[in-house]
């Protein structure tokens, strides 16, 4: 069975164009895509698979999330050790978000980690998180410690007051269920922040 880099090598050769042929067996799609990216540099996968049919574009989007997934496989053994850390593991879902979203990375005694879930979706400059719920989380997969990361589109890093206010929430309650809150990053794609980095956790 081919690896996925040499399955990739059979397409390597093939320009933009006849790369998105491959995939919509339109010519007319595959022009469009090659002057979408001819004339930016910042051309999204989303924008592209938006020029696809129904079908295809599910099927796409089917193939990129698999491979995500099998890319962040080795990270989910990963142990966390810094801000760093959290930022890279996190990158590949957080990146490039034009919304909120939360997140809570489980670990074990060993701080390897066991699981990563979001836990809320907002809109462009808040989401709302359900403390209880995390909890009740880090309860089903024994984790014995957590650390929460949200993104900020703005790519301004600078806690809100709503973020204060989760993070020291969110540590309160975990200290009565004996989980420890290692950290609280706040994420845009160039940057970060860490209470814990800061001294604040």
């Amino acid at each position: 069975m081919k690896d996925l880099f040499e399955m990739c090598g059979e397409c390597r050769h093939l320009s933009d164009a006849e790369v998105v042929y491959q995939i919509t067996n339109s010519e007319k799609t595959s022009k469009e895509v090659e002057k979408m990216m001819l004339q930016s540099d910042n051309v999204t996968i989303e924008e592209i698979c938006q020029t696809l049919t129904p079908a295809r574009r599910a099927m796409a989007m089917a193939v990129i999330e698999l491979y995500r997934r099998m890319l962040s496989r080795k990270a989910d053994n990963k142990i966390i050790k810094c801000s760093e850390d959290i930022y890279n593991v996190m990158h590949r879902y957080l990146q490039s978000l034009d919304h909120e979203e939360c997140w809570v990375i489980f670990l074990n005694q060993s701080s390897r980690i066991i699981r990563k879930q979001r836990v809320s979706v907002g809109g462009l400059a808040s989401t709302q998180v359900d403390v209880r719920l995390i909890l009740r989380e880090a309860l089903k997969v024994c984790a014995t410690s957590l650390i929460l990361v949200h993104n900020h589109p703005s790519g301004n890093v600078r806690p809100s007051a709503d973020d204060d206010r989760l993070t020291m929430a969110l540590q309160q309650a975990s200290k009565i269920l004996n989980i420890k809150m290692l950290d609280h990053v706040i994420y845009a794609d160039c940057n970060n922040y860490s209470y814990a980095d800061e001294g604040r956790l």
